[in-house]
């Protein structure tokens, strides 16, 4: 929650890195998690929608989703792979798809997200204005650090891909779900509800996991979710 002091919108990268860079400034992508409160600390936002951040590109088997890509536009580009479409579906519903973006997701970094999980097994790759590419893992392990501004997410579209959720009802977030990946390299294994953010985990570290305690279930009810979804997608690709 934050009291909005101050508005900007900067029409090329470099102004808003200068802008970033100041104390108390949010970047601001789809807004749907920048809120007014009414308290005491101001903040002022950084609105990145006219940065021309909102393309998809296909070069070989690597995709650049731009930061600014709404969940609705992955949805709907059929040059996605289909997995990274199903789980951009089930993100949100449609009317804040619209809105919300890939590069909001990835800070938000939600323990629950199903896409952050299909990106990950799909090798994803964070650009920065800096000019770094960060292993999206490392991302969400560490977070964005004030002034961080993500450029685009590049992603690896070959394999065999499946998926296996539980959750409330068939809409609701996710309790846990599985992500898996088969290619000529092996198969990388994703799991979201185990932890802090979604995480890349080996089929013998699942045993090993420490997941939360909340309302939807208790960590040892996590880790038997986890268990069971990780065989059905693992034995799938099989």
């Amino acid at each position: 929650m934050y009291r909005i002091d101050a508005y900007h919108r900067p029409t090329s990268v470099a102004d808003a890195v200068d802008l970033l860079a100041a104390p108390n400034r949010l970047a601001l992508a789809g807004g749907t998690t920048v809120r007014h409160d009414g308290g005491a600390s101001p903040t002022e936002v950084v609105d990145l929608q006219a940065l021309g951040l909102d393309r998809i590109a296909v070069d070989d088997d690597v995709l650049r989703i731009d930061a600014m890509v709404t969940l609705e536009a992955i949805v709907e580009n059929h040059s996605v792979p289909e997995l990274i479409r199903t789980a951009a579906r089930a993100e949100l519903p449609s009317t804040l798809r619209t809105v919300a973006t890939v590069g909001g997701t990835i800070g938000a970094a939600c323990a629950d997200s199903l896409l952050l999980t299909a990106l990950l097994v799909h090798d994803a790759s964070v650009s920065f204005a800096d000019g770094r590419a960060v292993p999206l893992q490392a991302v969400l392990s560490n977070g964005l650090a004030a002034g961080e501004l993500v450029l685009a997410v590049d992603v690896h579209g070959s394999g065999k891909t499946a998926l296996a959720r539980t959750g409330r009802t068939p809409s609701d977030d996710p309790i846990v779900a599985a992500v898996a990946r088969s290619t000529d390299r092996g198969v990388r294994l994703a799991l979201c509800g185990v932890g802090p953010t979604p995480q890349l985990v080996g089929p013998g570290d699942i045993d090993h996991l420490d997941p939360p305690s909340d309302f939807r279930g208790s960590s040892e009810y996590r880790r038997h979710l986890a268990e069971v979804l990780s065989a059905r997608v693992l034995q799938e690709l099989s």
